[in-house]
């Protein structure tokens, strides 16, 4: 509420019966000047007591309240943790990183460093090995073993062709003819599946390291934007970033998740074609065998008219040595060939690359990698620590509105903090009709409804520019600054302020 002043009320009340009087000739009244406000005149308001320092504390992040550190009426110290959101998974994204970064540490060190010699011997021995073993594969079947299977091939089959051709007919001839050409359709389609099997997988490995590239690289960028989020600045220069500056990094981070998005879509698509090519490779060769096994039969058949003991032991011979050549050049040879010959040339690599050392790009990629995790570190550390609310200056802990277990909301008031060292007056009702009246560095007289006869000077040292609607008065915020202190006082206590001499 205000009050003026006996001789303020009697001036106003004068003024407005002269205006009264002549209200019939205002039209031909010229506007007079606004008198200036003169300095005796005092204006009375209601006022509260308010700290010179105070803070409304809220977490920047969300969370529950693991640990309430303070409660009302303590007095704390700057930087003291008043309150701790439950941080169990931080701190494991956090382990994470420092993980991540001392890997990055440890490979860009190797690079630097280089092979050591024991390294190299190492290494010099595997090659060995991998050469003898590969020597050992080769020579357990010579050239002359194969010529010679090769000859028991044709003996046999010529003996075979004999013996046929002295007791058979055209319909034996003709079902041999189609036993040979299911038996070559048959590995025609062997190959022809597997090929294209073996070009779905390539295309879903492919597939896969792609989506490994998009996740490393929508990785970077969303770590890159939560840093930008967290400070406003670049994550690796560290410079404040500007609104088109933080644009592009946003982009990328659009960018990066498009990507994934698309390289997840092209694993499942590639995924699929395997699948389809796997199946049908099993659907066809399984189809062709049928085809041999019917046309064997057929065969089988053709011949049970010429079949006798001479006949079948030809047969049993063509088996044999086919059986043997088979085993002496056949897959499995091949494949254990191909393996030591692979073996040869991985050892043969790694030696070469031991002695040249790490190149340019290695070690430029090395110290990328180091640069991105640590920026990934210190956004998580960031994250971390915002999980814990600190006092920004020492005072006075006023009101705490948070427990432990209990739901914080990002950027609502947990606690009040204030300096209780120093105390002002604010007041609370200061209408624009009032508000003109007052001027800085004015002199004031307080009073408290809680300490009787207690009197204070001070002066008026801020106005509040902007006024405040309340109540459907526009009110003005203006600040006293006491010229002494009292223990007595306390936050928010009433007062009245007569600004102005007496």
């Amino acid at each position: 509420m205000i009050r003026f002043p006996t001789r303020l009320a009697v001036a106003v009340v004068m003024a407005g019966l002269a205006l009264a009087a002549c209200g019939g000739q205002a039209a031909n009244v010229q506007p007079t000047a606004i008198p200036p406000v003169r300095a005796d005149e005092r204006v009375v308001a209601e006022a509260r007591v308010v700290p010179v320092r105070s803070a409304a504390l809220a977490m920047n992040s969300g969370g529950i309240a693991a640990e309430v550190l303070v409660a009302e009426g303590e007095t704390v110290q700057a930087d003291q943790v008043l309150l701790r959101l439950d941080s169990r998974r931080q701190e494991a994204i956090v382990a994470q990183a420092e993980a991540d970064k001392a890997r990055a540490d440890a490979s860009l060190a190797k690079l630097l460093a280089g092979a050591t010699e024991e390294e190299i011997v190492v290494a010099e021995a595997q090659l060995a090995r991998a050469e003898a073993q590969l020597q050992q594969t080769r020579g357990s079947v010579t050239d002359r073993d194969i010529l010679a299977a090769e000859a028991r091939v044709q003996q046999a089959r010529a003996r075979l062709a004999e013996l046929e051709r002295t007791g058979s007919r055209s319909d034996t001839e003709q079902a041999r003819a189609r036993l040979e050409e299911a038996r070559a359709n048959l590995q025609t389609e062997k190959d022809r599946l597997s090929a294209a099997k073996t070009d779905a997988q390539l295309r879903m490995q492919q597939a896969v390291d792609s989506l490994t590239q998009a996740q490393s690289a929508w990785v970077v960028a969303r770590n890159d934007w939560d840093s930008i989020l967290g400070d406003g600045k670049h994550p690796t220069m560290g410079y404040r970033l500007g609104d088109a500056e933080k644009r592009k990094f946003y982009d990328a981070l659009v960018q990066a998740e498009a990507n994934l998005r698309s390289a997840e879509s092209g694993v499942e698509q590639a995924r699929v074609a395997y699948d389809a090519a796997r199946q049908a490779e099993q659907t066809g060769v399984t189809a062709a065998e049928q085809r041999v096994a019917d046309a064997a039969a057929a065969y089988d058949r053709a011949l049970k008219t010429t079949d006798n003991d001479e006949l079948a032991a030809a047969r049993a011979e063509v088996a044999d040595a086919q059986a043997r050549l088979d085993k002496l050049r056949g897959d499995e040879r091949a494949g254990a060939i191909a393996v030591a010959e692979a073996a040869v040339a991985e050892a043969r690599a790694n030696l070469a690359r031991l002695k040249a050392g790490a190149s340019e790009t290695q070690i430029a990629e090395a110290r990328a990698e180091v640069q991105r995790a640590t920026a990934a570190l210190q956004a998580a550390q960031t994250q971390l620590d915002e999980l814990s609310l600190r006092a920004p200056f020492a005072g006075l802990i006023a009101a705490v509105d948070v427990r432990p277990g209990e739901y914080v909301s990002p950027g609502a008031t947990v606690i009040n903090l204030g300096d209780p060292s120093a105390w002002q007056i604010e007041t609370t009702d200061l209408t624009e009709l009032s508000i003109v009246k007052v001027q800085p560095e004015a002199p004031v007289t307080i009073t408290f409804d809680a300490l009787p006869g207690v009197e204070m000077q001070g002066r008026v040292t801020r106005i509040r520019e902007l006024g405040e609607n309340r109540q459907g008065d526009i009110t003005y915020r203006v600040i006293v600054t006491p010229a002494q202190q009292d223990a007595r006082l306390r936050w928010n206590m009433t007062a009245s302020v007569a600004i102005g001499q007496p």
